[in-house]
């Protein structure tokens, strides 16, 4: 399994510590799973996220800028592992990338991503009632790329992306009575990957410090990455 994937998973599980009464933004949340990042409630001005291994290495640190109505305005990512790098501007309803991997787009005035370029292609974005992510579409094809499902939470219980062949489903075991951590299986051609992941929070509801475990293993015997993140959060 390639560190691009499970990186991917790790940020993916890092964004679903779903809450009972805390509601998240639409754009808060669309915009970290797209961009792989915590997502952040509350009237947040500066978030800055990073990742490192057992010994203490950095691997991964993510920092967004956001306006008073909660839209993104910056997002800096640099993966250490992959690598991996992009910094995105959103400067009105325009996404540009001023350094690292090319990423353009379109934003409308809800926040909303609707057009996005990327080294895998060209796409279109659509949004459910809710205002939460549910597909992406080829732009050039029609086809049905990615799908996010969800039930009664704001965070997905499974992605499909039917080019890469790749299905992922996100659990909810009991947790506390604000928080549930989650576990994230992804079924691939080759080899299924568990993600498990554990958060400790802040007061104001946001994400402190987490554990990450990967493993191709269903008991996790075995496992070949463990993370510890750690978030840092300014408001307005």
């Amino acid at each position: 399994m390639k560190a691009r994937v499970l990186f991917s998973l790790c940020f993916l599980a890092m964004s679903s510590h779903a809450a009972a009464y805390t509601q998240f933004k639409p754009a808060v949340l669309n915009a970290a799973l797209l961009f792989q990042h915590d997502a952040t409630t509350g009237n947040v001005k500066h978030s800055l996220q990073w990742v490192r291994d057992v010994e203490g290495k950095l691997q991964v640190m993510t920092e967004v800028r956001y306006d008073p109505s909660g839209c993104f305005t910056h997002i800096n990512m640099i993966d250490r592992a992959t690598p991996r790098e992009f910094h995105l501007v959103n400067k009105d309803g325009v996404l540009s990338s001023l350094k690292g991997e090319r990423i353009t787009g379109k934003i409308n005035k809800r926040c909303e991503i609707t057009e996005l370029e990327n080294k895998k292609g060209k796409f279109l974005l659509s949004y459910n009632v809710r205002g939460l992510l549910e597909t992406m579409v080829d732009k050039s094809t029609g086809e049905v790329v990615e799908r996010y499902e969800y039930q009664h939470s704001q965070f997905p219980v499974r992605v499909r992306n039917y080019k890469e062949r790749l299905d992922k489903r996100i659990y909810y075991p009991s947790g506390s009575a604000q928080f549930i951590d989650s576990e994230i299986v992804s079924k691939g051609e080759e080899r299924t990957v568990r993600v498990k992941q554990s958060c400790a929070y802040t007061p104001d509801g946001n994400a402190d410090k987490c554990s990450l475990i990967t493993s191709t293993d269903d008991n996790y015997r075995g496992s070949f990455f463990l993370w510890i993140s750690n978030h840092e959060t300014e408001y307005f």
